[in-house]
């Protein structure tokens, strides 16, 4: 504010004295006019300067913001991904559970054989052979903590504690596929 008051009273000088027509008069005048031209200039300068920051400090918020918004769609799609595999998961299941069943039944391949040809621990029935009603009772039984054959209730209970219904469905129809030469089916 103060430069441009000076600015002014050099200015409003050059004005008065450009008037008088005696060569000091003229040299004063165009010296006045030379540093006033500078003040403008310089001027100028800081304008621009102070224009020039203020852009940079623009660019720099416009910068970051862009970084938090690229970070939330970021979270936002990778959220959306998550949720559209479920999705397309509970789809397949619900279009092919004898797929869905033998991804499940590997946790069972272990005791029970893989293809439910084995006693699990030597205690329970084959699994081969059995209707898919009757294993899904069972199997829910075992969830639900109502069948304890052979002391495998609690075993078989932290089994399916994972699984819906629809799982064990799915399970059930799975094993009800598997053939046995003893028809052992306790």
């Amino acid at each position: 504010m103060k430069k441009n008051i000076s600015l002014l009273m050099v200015m409003a000088g050059i004005v008065l004295l450009s008037g008088c027509k005696d060569k000091e008069t003229e040299q004063a005048v165009a010296k006045a006019t030379a540093q006033s031209a500078k003040l403008v200039k310089a001027h100028d300068t800081k304008i621009s300067d102070a224009t020039k920051q203020t852009a940079t400090q623009l660019a720099k918020d416009t910068t970051q913001v862009a970084k938090k918004a690229v970070e939330s769609v970021k979270t936002h799609a990778v959220h959306t991904i998550a949720e559209a595999k479920k999705t397309i998961q509970e789809v397949v299941v619900a279009q092919a559970p004898g797929d869905r069943g033998k991804v499940l039944y590997q946790k069972c391949a272990g005791c029970h054989g893989e293809q439910g040809e084995k006693q699990a621990l030597g205690k329970s029935a084959l699994l081969a052979g059995q209707s898919a009603s009757d294993l899904a009772n069972k199997l829910i039984a075992y969830k639900e903590g109502k069948r304890n054959v052979a002391g495998m209730g609690n075993l078989m209970k932290t089994q399916l504690a994972s699984m819906q219904k629809s799982d064990i469905l799915a399970l059930a129809e799975y094993i009800s596929t598997f053939q046995t030469k003893k028809g052992n089916t306790k």
